[in-house]
């Protein structure tokens, strides 16, 4: 194609897309369209019509779409000028400010609009959506309930509003929205959702049930539905409902472990182990799940035993179940083993181990536990032994091997050998299968590092963690200790450090951190507050109340300087005594 056809193919299209902004305005300025058909008040020569603005409303409507918005607003504005009280270019102007993120203005004018022609259910809308940008959330709920009026049949309206007054924080309200929607459409899963969310938040568990119910027979997510019926049941004292929902479940899914454990867990929680271990045989023998499913369940058993009392006999009672029908299983031995040492039985976590390396030497997880066992129980001899052993047995796993003997070397105290073991792995450029692998051995290499004085070396480390694991909040927390105690990049420090409270809000020692790195800001007010959070947390470390000493003497608050000194040596003397044995 010639130069000349390009130019002449250009210019049409140039001119279609005018024409198509032509009639866009046209359809959004249904003011200046009447206007220029109505000449009854005032005389054609003086009146301005529609027609003698809308070259410059498209033109606006242009440099709008082109991005230049405050071009737009001056052309909007000359509009405005020469027709005044027009709903169409306020809202024009509106849409420009917002493009801008100037959202007092977008609402000035959005509210111009609104004004101008209340019954536009879309300026409504865009209102709406305006003072939500500006977290008006009330507002914004009332903008919405307006719109419903004028469109009654529009339930997604309704759900907005509901969204709305759950931003503002009126539960209430959102579920007199949400029930409103329910009752104009029963079908709708969304609205229904929502209302059991805000029943049981509000506690209203009879109306619960009813909406789970009305919520099973339309086959939403039968799964959590039943579960939470369930949970309703017993809340509201329907004990043999909440068991016969559960079977239910359990026996029309039978492949599905989720309901079981749903099952079991009631038991659990009820304190009626006894039945929890009766049903727990009989899905054992009766069901035969898979080898994988069952490692996952005593995990899932395990871990909750470390968290909540309750579990720590049904998670015992569960492993020995497993144990006796796959006694050559050295996952399960290892799980026990794992769940002896959690609990304190390290003897046994050190034999049922061992029973599973015999069971299956190629079990590189098993070995691992194995050796910080030995190490936990105290015999470092016996952990390093056995790591050579590994080492023969699983050559291909040195990486492994080599971040697991940088972590003995690290207990036993021989930082120098860490180093040069963690070194040879830590700045690996080739990455292992496992990435976690080269994160421990940077953590660990950055810990050494920090004893040692290598101060560099160990935020090398550090800012490698982070390279591999952005999210590694150890590693934040520790990395803007360092940047802070060294007087260098507070800024990152900060930023750090605020990120890994966000992470962690309640973790006490990065608590600690962020507020000591306000201190070294200068911002002594904003360090009170972290620092007593940090203590709050119950995390009693004597580094907190000497940080709270200095950040109470520079408020001038000598007597909690002095509570907070008196502290720390008392927790530092506690600490003294326990390492000595007293």
């Amino acid at each position: 194609m010639t130069d000349s056809a390009n130019r002449i193919g250009a210019f049409w299209r140039s001119l279609a897309l005018l024409a198509l902004f032509a009639v866009a305005a046209l359809w959004a300025f249904p003011a200046m369209a009447s206007a220029s058909r109505d000449s009854t008040a005032t005389s054609r020569d003086s009146a301005v019509s529609a027609s003698d603005v809308l070259p410059e409303y498209v033109q606006g409507l242009f440099l709008d779409m082109k991005g230049d918005y405050w071009g737009a607003i001056d052309t909007f504005r000359k509009v405005m000028a020469k027709k005044p009280g027009d709903a169409a270019v306020s809202y024009s102007i509106s849409k420009s400010y917002l493009h801008l993120t100037v959202l007092d203005s977008a609402r000035v004018y959005g509210e111009a609009a609104v004004r101008l022609d209340p019954a536009n259910r879309h300026y409504l809308r865009y209102l709406a959506g305006v003072a939500h940008e500006m977290k008006a959330y009330d507002q914004a709920a009332e903008l919405l309930g307006k719109a419903f009026l004028l469109e009654p049949e529009r339930t997604d309206i309704l759900y907005l509003q509901g969204l709305e007054y759950l931003a503002a924080k009126r539960p209430e309200q959102a579920l007199q929205v949400f029930e409103k929607a329910a009752r104009i459409d029963p079908y709708n899963e969304a609205a229904l959702t929502q209302i059991l969310t805000l029943e049981i938040a509000l506690k209203h568990y009879p109306e619960a049930i009813e909406t789970s119910r009305q919520l099973l027979k339309l086959g939403g997510n039968d799964r959590k539905i039943g579960i939470t019926l369930a949970e309703l049941y017993t809340k509201t004292g329907q004990e043999t409902l909440a068991i016969q929902t559960l079977h239910e479940l359990a026996e029309g899914e039978p492949g599905n472990i989720a309901y079981r454990i749903a099952l079991f867990d009631h038991y659990i929680r009820a304190g009626r182990n006894d039945e929890f271990h009766g049903e727990l045989t009989t899905y054992l023998d009766k069901e035969s799940p898979s080898k994988e499913s069952l490692h996952d369940f005593a995990k899932l058993y395990i871990s909750r035993s470390g968290k909540d009392s309750l579990f720590v006999g049904p998670a015992l009672a569960l492993l020995d179940e497993l144990i006796a029908r796959r006694p050559r299983d050295s996952q399960l031995f290892m799980l026990k083993g794992m769940y002896g040492m959690m609990h304190g039985r390290k003897q046994d976590g050190v034999e049922l181990l061992t029973k599973a390396v015999q069971l299956d030497s190629g079990n590189a997880t098993a070995w691992e536990f194995l050796i910080t066992a030995q190490l936990e129980s105290g015999d470092k001899r016996k952990a390093f032994e056995l790591l050579a052993q590994a080492k023969r047995r699983l050559p291909r796993q040195r990486m492994r091997w080599s971040v697991l003997e940088g972590s003995l070397l690290l207990s036993s105290h021989e930082l120098r050998r860490a180093v040069a073991v963690l070194e040879t792995v830590a700045g690996a450029k080739r990455k292992p299968g496992d990435p976690n692998l080269l994160i421990q051995a940077n953590i660990n290499l950055a810990m050494v590092c920090d004893l040692l004085g290598l101060k560099k070396r160990s935020r090398v480390a550090y800012e490698r963690v982070l390279d591999l694991d952005p999210h590694n909040t150890l590693a934040m927390n520790n990395l803007a200790y360092l940047l802070t105690e060294e007087g260098i990049t507070r800024s990152k420090a900060l930023r750090l450090a605020t990120n890994a409270v966000m992470l962690e809000p309640d973790n006490g020692v990065y608590l600690d951190t962020l507020g000591w790195v306000h201190y070294k800001l200068g911002n002594f007010e904003l360090a009170r507050q972290f620092l007593e959070k940090a203590a709050a947390t119950g995390l009693d470390e004597p580094d907190i109340y000497r940080h709270l000493e200095e950040v109470y003497r520079k408020l001038g608050n000598e007597p909690k300087a002095r509570e907070m000194l008196e502290k720390a040596r008392t927790v530092e003397k506690a600490q003294g005594n326990k390492k000595s044995g007293h």
